[in-house]
């Protein structure tokens, strides 16, 4: 008689050191942070239209440059410790399934809910690729916001940065392109951060393994199926 197979909780793995996780509920309160304060510099909504008052708006400024300054150094961080971090070998592993035609075919099958998904590192190539692509994001926003916080503060690290900024202004197709493309990332992660915590959610109902809580703990736990002996022969007594 064919035994039966069921899920079963199997040794959980630890995948995120203590730094990741940190860094990313950093970036995750960065990044809400300046959706806000830079939907109040686009369009300041608690001054009155006319007002002189212009404190309010510094204020918000003020901490909107300040959360631009973390993400750029969580970011750069971030960057050290994907590759030399000690998670490192892990993530490093998941660039194998990029390049890999058989990985994205088993992955996206996976995904409509033919097999299971395989993975060498911690990622699978579309998790890896969109992480790029958000890394990407991350890069472009700081870039832009560092060549509009040039052409407001002259002295300081916005002096010391004046001269090269203006030459990536230039690469971007001027002020205008700059301020443009700065918007454009902020829909970007305004995009991203509900589609990532449903693939959060519904991957760990899919696929049965710790999605929700690996970045509280560290640990993932995978279940997997496995045939049960003695269910097996009990069945076969009766």
């Amino acid at each position: 008689m064919k035994k039966p197979e069921e899920y079963i909780i199997e040794h959980p793995d630890f995948v995120y050191s203590w730094g990741n996780r940190i860094l990313h509920w950093i970036r995750a309160l960065v990044v809400t942070g300046l959706i806000i304060t830079g939907f109040y510099l686009a369009h300041p909504f608690i001054l009155s239209e006319g007002s002189t008052d212009k404190l309010l708006y510094g204020k918000w400024a003020m901490w909107h440059f300040i959360l631009g300054f973390v993400l750029i150094s969580s970011g750069l961080l971030r960057i050290y410790l994907f590759f030399f971090g000690p998670d490192s070998n892990g993530e490093l592993r998941s660039l194998r399934d990029v390049f890999s035609l058989k990985s994205w075919l088993v992955a996206l099958k996976s995904y409509f809910f033919f097999g299971e998904l395989r993975k060498i590192g911690l990622y699978g190539p579309l998790q890896f690729f969109t992480y790029f692509i958000i890394t990407l994001l991350v890069i472009t926003a700081s870039l832009t916001g560092l060549i509009l916080y040039v052409h407001v503060y002259h002295q300081g690290i916005g002096g010391l940065l004046y001269d090269s900024m203006r030459v990536v202004e230039a690469w971007f197709g001027g002020l205008a392109s700059v301020r443009f493309i700065h918007h454009i990332t902020m829909w970007g992660f305004l995009v991203f951060i509900p589609i990532h915590i449903y693939m959060v959610i519904w991957s760990a109902i899919r696929f049965k393994h710790a999605a929700l809580d690996v970045m509280f703990t560290g640990y993932d736990y995978h279940l997997k199926k496995e045939q049960l002996e003695s269910q097996s022969e009990e069945k076969d007594k009766k």
